[in-house]
């Protein structure tokens, strides 16, 4: 059994516009069927007993549009929603402090981290911005 450090973040969601779409859409169509079902079958009749009412295929047919525009719409802003998710799930946590890396609910420092991912081993060296600012630091040094 695993058991998480309280101090860690929640673990990852992982959410799929796909899924979260699907869903949408199956209660999307229950609607739209059962708005059908009602305008064949009457239902308000069968299940409440209610005075039998003659069909109107024009309101049942501007209603299953309606339905279907807003099926369209929230499909597009569920999308937006998951894809941002999604992407913002995508960002590696690194440690403030000590800057390891988490990856799959485990903390590792960067070098192990590009070992995994690349097979490479790292190597440590001095980019051209820090050499600059050390040499000037050394100077200052020897001048004092």
């Amino acid at each position: 059994m695993k058991t998480t450090d309280p101090n860690s973040p929640p673990p990852k969601q992982t959410l799929y516009w796909q899924k979260a779409l699907l869903w949408q859409s199956l209660g999307f169509l229950i609607i739209i069927v059962l708005t059908w079902s009602d305008a064949l079958f009457d239902l308000a009749h069968a299940i409440f007993g209610r005075e039998h009412q003659a069909t109107d295929w024009n309101r049942t047919a501007i209603v299953t549009v309606v339905i279907v525009l807003l099926w369209i719409i929230s499909a597009y802003k569920v999308y937006r929603v998951v894809s941002r998710l999604s992407y913002l799930e995508s960002f590696l946590h690194v440690c403030a402090w000590c800057r390891k890396i988490e990856h799959e609910h485990s903390w590792m420092s960067l070098e192990e981290h590009f070992n995994r991912k690349t097979g490479r081993r790292a190597s440590h060296g001095i980019c051209p911005e820090c050499s600059k600012k050390m040499l000037s630091e050394v100077e200052a040094e020897g001048k004092s």
